[in-house]
Formats: structure tokens, C-alpha cells, sequence
């Protein structure tokens, strides 16, 4: 096992050491913000399927039967608002 021993500072010298400061917190920032967004990316993904596949699903589907009733009488139960 070699030990070195040496007076001479052999380091990077400021402008290098600067250099280096500033790519480590710039890829700490991208890191960062890449974590932020990427839920939020997934999630406006995820709609967009949604709203697709909805719409396809809408556009396929066979119109309803008949013309609907509004009549006071048909109207009952939950969700009919205060007629």
C-alpha cells in the first residue's frame, strides 16, 4: 500500500471550481423541476385519453328512443331541482 505525501496543492483552480458549482446545481434544478412536472404532465396525458376515448364512446352509441318527457308528473326523486 503506497502513501502519497505532498506539499503542492495540485486542485482545480477557482474558474474550474466555479464551473463545477454552477453545473451541479443546474442539473439539480432541472432534476427538480423534472419531478414537479412530471405528475402533472402524467396527469393532463391521462385526460386527454379520457376525453378521447369518451368522445369515441359517445359518438358510437345509438341516439336515445323517442323525444323525452319534461311533464310536471315525470319529474320525481333525486336531482329534479325545485320546479
Amino acid at each position: 500500500m503506497a502513501v502519497q505525501v505532498s506539499t503542492a496543492r495540485q486542485g482545480k483552480s477557482v474558474g474550474a471550481g466555479a464551473v463545477g458549482v454552477v453545473v451541479t446545481l443546474l442539473v439539480f434544478v432541472a432534476v427538480f423541476i423534472g419531478f414537479l412536472l412530471a405528475p402533472l404532465v402524467v396527469l393532463l396525458l391521462a385526460f386527454l385519453a379520457w376525453s378521447v376515448a369518451g368522445a369515441r364512446g359517445e359518438r358510437s352509441a345509438p341516439p336515445a328512443p323517442g323525444p323525452r318527457s319534461t311533464d310536471e308528473a315525470t319529474l320525481h326523486g333525486f336531482g329534479t331541482g325545485a320546479r
